[in-house]
């Protein structure tokens, strides 16, 4: 009886029950808000990329060739949300305005270069086949190209349930290795363990660590490995603030030429040699804005 008047002196009291003195608030949830045509983005991506290279050969195995080589890319992106699809995003327009490499490395002095996507602009469009990005005139784009608006895969971290503090959870990795700079590992595998840090300030905090691993399109075996992973959540706006990876890089790929067999009309694969990748700085810092 007691809690039947409690109910209806706070109904008459204007208070849904839940908000009830004392009543501890609802927790968030982490959400990307719904999109709505025309909605802006600016992004900003910093990477540094400094690498061992090894290369041994069969023939001649105490005769190895080691080098370094270091890649600091900047990239400034503009992004409007171009066509919707039951209440989604099918596609963005994305304006290119800063793509610079400095590469550098054993026997090379710094050089500074100008990607061929800037000032470009481009459509990415997400299907039932994933992202696919093309020039705005509907040409193919370069291959500098391949990682634009993997950004919005940050989605994928979020935890799917309310978010408290300390709470913590499995993602499928496959679908951040663009937003990781390593956009062609076509099918990649792993996992990363994620836990919200902190919500404070209208803004959550998430770490993450984990692998992704696969063969690139040229052929190299590859483990990435993510020791210190974070990403900085808006609750209110329901857009990420920044999104920043430390980790290393090991990649190895065998040397193969056309050799022919005694006594066989037919040429087969032998391996020769290797090429090993080890990184020693592996970093990415995305911002929004």
């Amino acid at each position: 009886m007691s809690r039947l008047i409690l109910a209806l002196a706070l109904s008459a009291m204007g208070f849904p029950q839940d908000m009830a003195p004392g009543a501890a608030p609802a927790a968030p949830k982490l959400e990307f808000k719904a999109p709505a045509l025309g909605d802006r983005a600016e992004i900003r991506i910093e990477s540094t990329f400094e690498l061992d290279v090894e290369s041994t050969s069969i023939q001649e195995p105490d005769a190895k060739i080691s080098k370094q080589l270091s890649f600091v890319r900047t990239q400034e992106f503009s992004q409007v949300v171009q066509e919707l699809q039951n209440g989604a995003v099918k596609s963005h327009r994305i304006t290119c305005s800063t793509a610079k490499l400095q590469r550098s490395g054993t026997n090379l002095a710094p050089v500074t270069e100008t990607s061929e996507i800037e000032g470009q602009i481009f459509v990415v469009t997400r299907g039932e086949k994933g992202r696919s990005v093309r020039l705005d005139n509907g040409d193919s784009a370069p291959v500098d190209a391949d990682g634009l608006g993997a950004w919005e895969e940050v989605a994928k971290l979020l935890p799917t349930g309310e978010a408290k503090e300390g709470a913590t959870w499995k993602v499928d990795a496959a679908g951040l290795a663009g937003l990781i700079s390593v956009p062609d590992l076509p099918t990649p595998t792993g996992s990363f363990d994620v836990k919200i840090e902190k919500m404070a300030e209208g803004q959550a905090l998430l770490v993450f660590t984990g692998t992704l691993e696969g063969k690139t399109v040229k052929g190299f075996d590859t483990k990435v490995t993510i020791a210190d992973g974070r990403l900085v959540f808006d609750i209110a706006k329901g857009r990420p603030v920044s999104f920043t990876v430390a980790g290393s890089l090991e990649a190895t790929k065998e040397i193969n030429q056309k050799v022919a067999k005694a006594n066989e009309l037919r040429q087969v694969d032998e391996k020769v040699g290797q090429v090993a990748v080890k990184s020693r700085k592996l970093e990415v810092k995305v911002e929004f804005r």
